[in-house]
């Protein structure tokens, strides 16, 4: 089916029937009962059925003994020609007859005479011409007839107090439910009872779902959706779908009775507009330029005018059923265009190329002004939120943006608006397609299409700088390289001194200490020039190049640079640490690297800095996969539940090169069961869910301190005890306590310390009291020394009683440590845990 159609006239029909009105015809029927409503006016956008629904309504039996009187206004040019067409049309009732053109006050006169105080229904079919011409008299008419009601069409109320407004809605173009059938939702029901019955008949699945896709394109609008039958009659639904897309008009088929009005869309919307003021017409062509949704803010921007004129202008557009009510907040209402305004616009716009570049250009320069005052914001804690909302509303016009300044030759404009949205980009899921945008600006300049000094090394500095802030440090190198050696080529040395700063902390991150000096020194030659924050960027990578690599315990530099962030701006600070935490990622410094990484995470907004926080999360994964296998299910964890949060937000992966923890070492290690949970678990996890695991979960042991530190003054207490040899009972003897919380006491030692049993406590003491050369206490053995000689603690029995009791023997410590024999682990029935 689909383009492949050919209708034929031969037994066809339409049903020109009204669908998915029921809840309108109701609501107009109730109202029209309530004696309270004297006037109703049914307000809407052009072509959404006003007039079908008064009609059908008062069609109804309910209201046969009621006088009808139905005068439409179309053609009324005036306050006269409107009150002599309803007294035409009223004479033709038992009332008196109007037999010559009368002025407006006697017309009225007579209407309100033959009317009297008989019960009446007037309806004033497509008034909008002349709303504002006859709002005065309808008062007065309804004084005169007790017993009226009035019922009017139009887009523009009357704007009397006594007025009931009832704002018909399109028709609804999906389903309530997820259980949905393509082509049941009311839009698509009118749009397949509008077309012929062979292809109604035939419509397959497939074609439906285009259906679908037609009625979502037109707004469920009845009349849009009726033309559109017609034109899917012709040439199928697909390529119909495709002409709506690219802003072509529809056309009605040469239906002698429908008004010359309803035979296009544009002639629709058009109808009716000719007392609107020009500056509202000229906003509106404006904001047809949006894409997303519009509200005050945008109007200011769009129009270039404040606020006051802005609001007012907008009303104006919202009365007159321009603009589509979509949401209210605290801080103003939101609107769009209906697709049959929005369709009006472009043609009117594609009749006047000039105006339509020109209005094109002011929209675009509008928009990448407000990106730049808006850029340094994203940095800046108290004013982040707010930025992000800001940019958030216009996202989507800024991506338009960004193409149309690559579409008309202006790359280096487009790379610049696209790096002051970085922050924009990340936060609403635009990343992955920003770069795929630049990447394309990249093959034009290789292609000489664009002018390579100024746009390719711009661009190449961009990407590199989001890579290095998104984790994928390898790419960033190899970007940012190349943006630094295309900026010198070019004699543009600032510039590449400026990347310069950037490269060195990648460099120190990746662990390319020698490359990392030698672009220190280039950045330091220009360091004069160097202006904004670039100084002190600078004085911050001489500081990172200070950092030992491999890491160590020495933490001198490490204290500095963490107090120097502290006082960064909160961007750069989240930054700044997970920097520092990447270059603690090793053996003996995971802790640190963890510490600063959970750092992090307190201090991140989560609904402003989601990559800073996944850059976190996937630090604390390398922090735990670096401490040992013994940690692989937080590692993996945090591994996938990071990985799917890239996933969701447009942020790309990292790469095959990147710093990764060892999954299948980690997987291996677990089971493929524990796994299966693990990633089904993380696979689950919301951004705050993921962060609150991060931060509950191990502390990663610190190597400068004893391993009872964590314990309390009686549970270390208990433990040494245990050391002994002695039972719970003993204990609880000679402490002066029950059993019972002995019991309860080894339990949490054995939790803290990560003991399996009694005898791992006893050896942990045993390790933790060797003295170390100097007679200090040893709490880890050097890895260049010789092994010690330390306690083996075995079990043996005694002969009556059977108890255990404790003899230390000597053995090597590298060889017996990670060594218990299955006969030792296996304590006494009362000995607790």
């Amino acid at each position: 089916m689909g383009d492949d159609v050919r209708p034929t006239l031969a037994g066809t029909y339409r049903l020109p029937t009204l669908v998915g009105r029921e809840a309108e015809l109701a609501e107009v029927g109730r109202l029209l009962v309530d004696p309270r409503v004297r006037l109703l006016t049914l307000t809407g956008t052009a072509g959404v059925g006003k007039s079908r629904i008064a009609r059908e309504v008062l069609s109804d039996t309910a209201f046969r003994q009621e006088i009808t009187v139905t005068a439409d206004l179309a053609e009324c040019a005036d306050r006269t020609d409107a009150w002599n067409t309803v007294l035409e049309r009223a004479s033709r009732r038992p009332l008196d007859a109007a037999p010559e053109r009368l002025p407006a006050v006697e017309a009225l006169a007579r209407l309100a005479e033959a009317i009297g105080a008989r019960r009446a229904i007037l309806l004033l079919d497509n008034c909008d011409r002349v709303v504002r011409g006859i709002s005065t008299d309808v008062p007065r008419l309804l004084e005169h007839c007790p017993n009226l009601v009035i019922v009017a069409t139009s887009r523009v109320p009357f704007h009397l107090y006594r007025e009931c407004v009832l704002c018909v809605r399109p028709l609804r173009t999906g389903g309530d439910t997820g259980d949905y059938y393509p082509g049941s939702a009311p839009a698509a029901q009118l749009l397949l009872d509008s077309i012929d019955s062979h292809y109604r008949g035939a419509a397959a699945v497939a074609d439906r779902l285009v259906l679908d896709e037609i009625a979502r394109e037109l707004d469920g609008v009845p009349l849009a959706i009726e033309l559109a039958a017609g034109s899917i009659a012709r040439i199928g639904p697909v390529r119909t779908l495709r002409r709506l897309e690219a802003g072509a008009d529809l056309r009605s088929s040469s239906y002698v009775d429908v008004p010359a009005r309803h035979r296009t869309l544009h002639g629709a919307v058009e109808w009716g507009l000719d007392d609107v003021a020009p500056e509202v017409l000229e906003l509106l062509l404006r904001l047809s330029l949006y894409e997303s949704l519009i509200d005050t803010d945008i109007a200011c921007l769009a129009a270039g005018t404040t606020e006051e004129d802005a609001a007012t202008a907008m009303a104006d557009l919202v009365q007159r059923s321009m603009l589509d009510h979509v949401s209210s907040g605290p801080h103003g209402h939101g609107y769009r265009l209906f697709a049959t305004v929005r369709a009006y616009c472009r043609r009117v716009l594609a009749a006047d190329p000039a105006r339509a570049r020109t209005l094109r250009d002011e929209h675009v320069d509008r928009l990448c002004l407000f990106a730049e005052r808006m850029g340094p914001r994203f940095d800046q804690r108290e004013h982040r939120a707010a930025a992000l909302d800001a940019t958030g509303k216009q996202i989507v016009d800024f991506l338009s943006a960004v193409h149309y300044l690559i579409d008309t030759g202006r790359p280096e404009r487009a790379v610049r608006l696209a790096a002051a949205l970085e922050s924009a980009w990340i936060q609403f899921g635009y990343q992955s397609e920003l770069e795929s945008v630049l990447a394309k600006v990249l093959k034009m300049s290789d292609r000489s299409t664009l002018s390579p000094g100024v746009t390719a090394p711009l661009c190449l500095e961009v990407l590199g700088i989001w890579a290095g802030r998104s984790g994928r440090l390898r790419r960033a190198v190899d970007l940012l390289t190349s943006s630094a050696d295309a900026y010198r080529r070019f004699d543009r040395h600032v510039d590449a001194a400026r990347v310069a700063v950037v490269l060195v902390a990648v460099l120190v991150a990746v662990g390319e200490r020698t490359a990392a000096a030698e672009q220190f020194a280039i950045a330091t030659k220009y360091a004069d020039e160097l202006s904004g924050p670039w100084p002190g960027r600078l004085q911050v990578s001489r500081m990172l190049l200070r950092i030992p690599n491999p890491p160590t315990r020495d933490g001198e530099v490490l204290a500095k640079l963490r107090d120097r962030a502290r006082w960064l701006d909160s961007t750069a600070r989240l930054i700044g640490r997970n920097i520092l935490a990447y270059t603690q990622i090793g053996p003996s410094t995971a802790d640190r690297a963890q510490a600063l990484y959970r750092e992090n995470l307190a201090d991140a907004d989560l609904e402003t800095q989601v990559l800073p926080v996944i850059i976190a999360l996937e630090g604390c994964a390398a922090a735990y996969d670096a401490a040992g296998v013994e940690f692989a299910e937080p590692t993996l964890t945090l591994l996938l539940a990071a990985r799917q949060l890239r996933a969701a937000h447009g942020i790309p992966q990292l790469g095959v090169d990147d710093r990764v923890p060892r999954e299948a070492e980690h997987r291996s290690a677990i089971g493929e069961n524990k796994f299966r949970q693990i990633m089904r678990r993380a696979g689950e996890m919301t951004l705050a869910e993921a962060v609150a695991y991060a931060s509950a979960g191990p502390t990663l042991p610190n190597p400068d301190e004893s391993p009872l530190s964590a314990l309390t003054n009686r549970q270390r207490e208990i433990a040494l005890l245990v050391a002994t040899g002695m039972t719970n009972r003993m204990i609880a003897t000679q402490l002066g306590i029950s059993e019972w919380t002995v019991v309860n006491h080894v339990r949490q030692v054995m939790l803290k310390l990560g003991c399996p049993s009694r005898l791992h406590v006893a050896l942990l003491v045993e390790r933790d009291a060797q003295p170390t050369a100097d007679g200090s206490v040893r709490t880890e053995p050097a890895l260049d020394e010789p092994t010690a000689e330390l306690p083996r603690i075995t079990v043996v029995r005694k002969a009556r009683t059977g108890s255990p009791m404790v003899r230390v023997e000597s053995c090597t410590a590298r060889a017996d440590h990670a060594r218990l024999e299955p006969d030792h682990a296996a304590p006494e029935p009362d000995q607790g845990p």
